[in-house]
Formats: structure tokens, sequence, C-alpha cells
């Protein structure tokens, strides 16, 4: 069995990075000068100046901020923060791979899995003032910010180094960290469920945290009027739909996506379009919010450069559906 996974990697690392980088949603930026690197948004964590380099001849990565870097593998462990039969099997979801089902008959796949890379030590209030400054430039009022994210102290045991971050704890039981210089998960992966206090009819969909806190500081709501789904990844689109399946009320609602808005034909633009199509297989109505912050990827770019309040419009998905229309 090792050496049939060893197998399996060895055909992993040689799909381009370029396609790999896509997937997780990052563009390319500038070519570096006299060399054969080619810059990307960094998908291991945020940034102001770009560090994450290709070397597609070599198809070789190399993050100079952290000194990371490595073959396809590597970084889809980083991404994902699991281990080599994890990287595997996100390959196979993203980019339909067929190594990570030929390693599922095989119990002896346990014997080389690693730990977890990331480990939580603690979670509690939202205090760092570093990390409220870092919510600040995201145009978030601090007060509702403080009302869904916590404080996570975390340990990287690579490094054997302390770091923090800004999460929310998601129905798996992991958390997606987030702070000015990086971003990361800690497994397992899930959804962010925060459900109304009362009865609603709307279900809102978000792709990130950040999108979620926008809506409420552009609505002025510190509490939780509304069901909200916070996906982290639009991987997570099929759970999210399930999730709303299993309401028994669910079609009698409806769901508002507020999803990216990629470049066409881009593979994150096709993984926001599954992401989609997932939802608009329900038996409610499905609305789409994009239209709202047009021209900018998502909601928080949107809010960030125009600080513009506005009443939502949406987009009904489902023009054809029998589902009651509801008011919006």
């Amino acid at each position: 069995m090792k050496v049939r996974l060893l197998m399996n990697c060895k055909q992993e690392n040689e799909i381009p990075l370029a396609q790999i980088l896509k997937a997780m949603g990052c563009k390319p930026l500038t070519h570096h000068s006299g060399g054969g690197e080619e810059w990307y948004e960094n998908p291991l964590r945020e940034e102001r100046t770009a560090s994450f380099s290709v070397n597609a001849k070599k198809n070789l990565w190399h993050d100079f901020g952290t000194g990371e870097g490595g073959k396809v593998i590597d970084l889809v462990i980083s991404y994902t923060n699991s281990n080599v039969k994890g990287a595997l099997e996100w390959l196979d979801d993203n980019l339909g791979t067929v190594a990570a089902k030929n390693t599922q008959p095989y119990p002896e796949a346990r014997n080389i899995e690693t730990k977890a890379r990331f480990e939580v030590l603690k979670v509690q209030r939202l205090l760092n003032p570093a990390l409220l400054d870092y919510v600040a430039s995201r145009g978030i009022d601090p007060v509702i910010a403080r009302n869904y994210l916590k404080e996570i102290r975390y340990l990287d045991t690579v490094k054997s180094k302390e770091f923090f971050g800004l999460g929310s704890q998601n129905l798996a039981g992991g958390y997606s960290i987030r702070n000015k210089y990086m971003k990361t998960n800690i497994a397992p992966m899930g959804i962010v469920h925060f459900q109304a206090d009362g009865y609603t009819t709307d279900i809102h969909v978000f792709e990130g945290i950040f999108d979620f806190l926008t809506y409420k500081t552009i609505q002025d709501q510190s509490d939780n009027k509304e069901e909200c789904i916070i996906l982290n990844s639009t991987t997570m689109a099929m759970q999210a739909a399930e999730l709303i399946r299993n309401d028994i009320n669910h079609a009698n609602k409806q769901v508002i996506l507020w999803l990216d808005n990629e470049d066409a034909g881009s593979k994150a633009s096709e993984s926001v379009g599954r992401a989609t199509g997932y939802f608009t297989g329900l038996e409610c109505q499905v609305l789409s919010a994009n239209e709202n912050y047009k021209g900018y990827n998502d909601l928080n770019a949107y809010w960030m450069a125009t600080k513009q309040r506005y009443a939502p419009k949406f987009k009904n998905l489902r023009p054809d559906s029998t589902a009651p229309k509801l008011s919006n």
C-alpha cells in the first residue's frame, strides 16, 4: 500500500501548480524579473506584498514570507492542514483525480498518516489589539466582530511556534483562521452555521467569514436576526445544501447566495458554479446577491472600497420554480 500511495503522490506532483492554484481560487500576479518564477495570490495566508512564487518548469512553489515550499502534495497538505491521504482526497474532490479513490480500499493507508500541523491551544474572547486592528482594517464593526469571532491561539507543530488569529468554530469542530499575515485551516474543515433567534424565511450563504461580517456591518445587525451559513470554501457547498435540505421547512424559505465574482472560465468560477448548482437543486427559492457588489471580487472588497450602504437587491436563480415566492 505504501508503494501504491507513493506512486499516487508522484502522479499528483506532476499536475501543474497553476492548475492547483486556480482550484484554490488564487490568481497570478506579476512575473519575476529575470527568472522563470510567476507570482500568485498566496493560498496559505493573507499578505500585502506578494511572496508566493511558482517555478513552472520545475513545478515547485515557494513562500518567501515563511520560507516554506515544495511540490504539489506539500502545498495541498499545508492548504488543507491535513496529511498525504487528506491531500489526495482534496485533489480528487477539486480536480477529479483518481489517486484518492485508489487509496480508499486499503486500511494500511493509516500507517503513513502524519500528525495535523496545527493544534488549537486556547479559544477566548476577542481582545487582542492587533486582531481588532485587522478587523477594523477590513471595515468591520468591532462590536459585531466580537459577537461572531473568537481569538484562537494555536501551535504550528512543524515550527514549534505559537500563533494567534480570528476564527469561528465550524460544525465539524475545526476552524478557519485569519489574521493580518496569513490564513489557514485547523482540521476538520466544515461550514459555520449561525441560526436565527426566531423564525425567519431567509437563509444567507456566504463564501467567507468577512463577507458575512460585512453584511452584518452594512445592515447594522449585531444580533442573529437571520439564519446565516459561512462555507469557508466552495467545496463545502454540498454540506451546506444538505443542512438546508434537512430543514423540514426549507421549501418555504429562500436561500440568498453571497458568493465571489470570479473571472469567467477560471477554475474558481467553475467552483462557484458547482457550488451554486447544489443550492439551485433545493426545493426552494434561490437568489443571488452578486449584483450588490458588481465589479468587486466579493462583498468585503466592495465595502472596503466604497463604504456605501444600500438596500440589497437579489436575482432569482430559479425563475421557473414552483416554490412560493417570498418577499426580499
